[in-house]
């Protein structure tokens, strides 16, 4: 029997002389002229739904987000999402919207299939969150999919069973007016994509994280999210942005000021945060909207960077919710599968507008920028008696924000001394890196005088460098990440010195956060109690901090807590342990250590090149250069001297 593609009757000779049936790929010679059948064929529905599906669905929480998104095109004003094992074993989500017949019910499925838009001429105006076709489908393609819908004057509703993108069912089944889907077993057909899942509370995070982005620019709508038949996320509904992004987004969430402004036919409504409203992560600060469509757009993030500028601390993210309105056609949104990425036709304007609006607005609040923090401040002043008592070196990262702070106060306690420097190894030992040894130092690697304490302090440049001298070779210090090395140092010698030194607060400072920090914070309650931290849940969304580690008191609890939710969540679950703690370690540190900007006084810079004599590490927690090494012949040969 010949094979598809082949002329009837043909067949193919084998080496050695045998005759076998012709096949695809095979070449026939029919007198002087040469046949081949085609290899290339149209892929099945099926793999073509599982191929789009890699790019659409990478995780449940995108899958969420495409439903959620189906859900408020059909005019949903209540939505029920229900949620379990991270939604890896299902994504239930239940809305009020207008419904569908049997036929769209089944259409529906289909790749390209959309009510959304009709023409080519239709994608210049898309003023829906959907309208490619292709995210039910793909859904389908890799999960045991169900779908029940009745449409307004429907006698009944119909009920679709989809496995693995076969409908293996259709038949008519009761439900309300609306829609009900139920995704179970998310890539149970597809192991190499299920297998790089991350653990459960990291994909909850992410799950949550996407009904928040939703719920934030919609706040007529009522949002309940349940995990394991348990509250995870509830967002009644409001009527204005700021109290949903109060509800949502915890203490940051209500420090927020209303913003709004317009220009060459671009509107942006905004919620903005004042002075020590930040983050220490980019991820979950920004809620960046173009036309109500969450977006990551670098534009608009450069924008918002650039109003900020200034006024936000350097490796700080501000919060904000921004909603750029403009008209359709002036954006296109078909640019990728998953429709976060959009492309401007005019980027400059838009960039122009929200950051000028932006600046004008926190000027209005009474918010500017500081002059640029260059001045030198000399080491040996005339007048500049040392204190009576020694410096602890210890600092609150930022003077705390009442509006997250509210009742705390730092309480004094007596700081375990640190262990002598005889006990140490001292730091001619030790290799200065430069640089984080990204590029190699134009100076060598040890200090040119035994100890820190043996440099002669010149002044502080910047307010951030201190300028040092020994043995006629220059020592530049960045002096937070000096400070942050000698607190990371006692922060671990609390711990290995037989368990943690801390100090219980008169009160409990309670944090609340945002769902998804919320999910991410609790597994690790128990590491942080090993360091003296002591935070317990309190609620839903809320957690009571009992006790700080004895070396960070002045540190805003809140601060501290919602530091480090976002570096659980930035790092997920699936990294080790250790480095899971060191990391957090990293983050104290930070929050007590001197900042860049801070101006330090003769003595203080002494204390702290003293205090670095008792650490054995030349650089900071986050693996940056403490101390850069200038000799006197680099500066000859910079001044032409040599």
């Amino acid at each position: 029997m010949a094979s598809r593609g082949l002329p009837s009757g043909f067949s193919c000779a084998r080496r050695g002389g045998q005759a076998r049936p012709a096949e695809d790929g095979d070449t026939l010679v029919v007198g002087c002229h040469a046949w081949r059948s085609p290899l290339i064929r149209i892929l099945e529905d099926r793999v073509v739904n599982r191929i789009a599906a890699g790019e659409v669905v990478a995780r449940p929480a995108s899958a969420l987000k495409e439903m959620l998104e189906n859900s408020l095109d059909a005019g949903s004003r209540d939505l029920r999402v229900a949620l379990r094992a991270g939604g890896r074993s299902l994504i239930q989500i239940v809305d009020d919207g207008c419904g569908m017949s049997a036929d769209d019910a089944t259409m529906c499925l289909e790749r390209h299939a959309t009510s959304k838009i009709r023409a080519f001429e239709d994608l210049e105006e898309v003023r829906t969150l959907g309208f490619r076709g292709e995210a039910l489908p793909s859904i389908a393609a890799v999960s045991r999919f169900e779908l029940t819908t009745r449409e307004h004057g429907a006698d009944a509703g119909v009920r679709v069973d989809v496995e693995g993108g076969r409908i293996l069912s259709v038949e008519a089944a009761g439900a309300p007016v609306g829609t009900r889907i139920s995704v179970r077993s998310l890539f149970f057909n597809v192991p190499a994509r299920r297998k790089f899942l991350r653990t459960v509370p990291t994909e909850l995070g992410h799950c949550l994280e996407a009904v928040t982005r939703v719920a934030l620019v919609h706040p007529e709508i009522d949002i309940e999210v349940t995990h394991n038949g348990k509250s995870a996320l509830r967002a009644p509904r409001t009527e204005a942005r700021a109290q949903r992004a109060a509800h949502l987004l915890g203490a940051h969430g209500r420090a927020l000021v209303t913003a709004s402004f317009a220009s060459a036919g671009i509107s942006v409504e905004a919620l903005i945060s004042p002075v020590g409203v930040h983050r220490s992560s980019s991820r979950g600060s920004s809620y960046l909207y173009v036309n109500g469509r969450f977006v990551q757009d670098p534009v608009v993030r450069r924008a918002v960077t650039e109003a900020y500028r200034g006024i936000v601390p350097k490796g700080r993210f501000p919060v904000v919710v921004l909603d750029v309105q403009l008209a359709p056609s002036a954006v296109d949104v078909n640019v990728h599968p998953a429709k976060t990425e959009v492309r401007f036709r005019n980027a400059r304007e838009v960039a122009q507008v929200i950051s000028g609006g932006m600046r004008e607005a926190l000027e209005a609040h009474g918010i500017q920028r500081p002059p640029d923090a260059g001045a030198f401040v000399r080491g040996t002043p005339r007048h500049h008696p040392a204190p009576p008592n020694p410096l602890p070196l210890t600092r609150p990262s930022a003077l705390p924000d009442p509006a997250l702070s509210a009742g705390w106060t730092p309480s004094p306690v007596a700081v375990r001394p640190a262990r002598p420097p005889e006990a140490l190894p001292r730091l001619d030992s030790v290799a200065a890196e430069v640089g984080g040894g990204a590029s190699p130092a134009p100076f060598g690697a040890l200090l040119p005088v035994p100890r820190f304490a043996d440099l002669r302090v010149i002044g502080q440049v910047a307010r951030t460098y201190i300028l040092t001298e020994g043995a006629g070779e220059l020592v530049i210090i960045d002096q937070h990440a000096a400070h942050e090395r000698v607190t990371l140092h006692r922060l671990q010698s609390n711990q290995h010195d037989g368990g943690p030194v801390g100090q219980r607060l008169l009160s409990p400072v309670m944090v609340e956060l945002s769902a998804a920090r919320a999910r991410a914070l609790e597994p690790r309650v128990e590491m942080l109690s090993l360091h003296g931290l002591e935070v317990t849940p309190f609620g839903d969304r809320t957690f009571a901090v009992k006790q700080v580690p004895a070396v960070l008191i002045g540190a805003d609890p809140t601060r501290l807590i919602s530091d480090l939710a976002d570096d659980f969540i930035e790092g997920g679950s699936g990294r080790p342990v250790e480095a899971i703690r060191e990391r957090a370690l990293a983050t104290m540190a930070c929050h007590t250590s001197i900042r860049a900007g801070q101006t330090l006084s003769p003595y203080e810079m002494r204390e702290l090149l003293r205090a670095l004599d008792q650490v054995d590490f030349s650089v900071c927690a986050h693996g940056r250069p403490v101390c850069i090494r200038v000799s006197g012949t680099e500066l000859e040969r910079r001044f032409h001297r040599a």
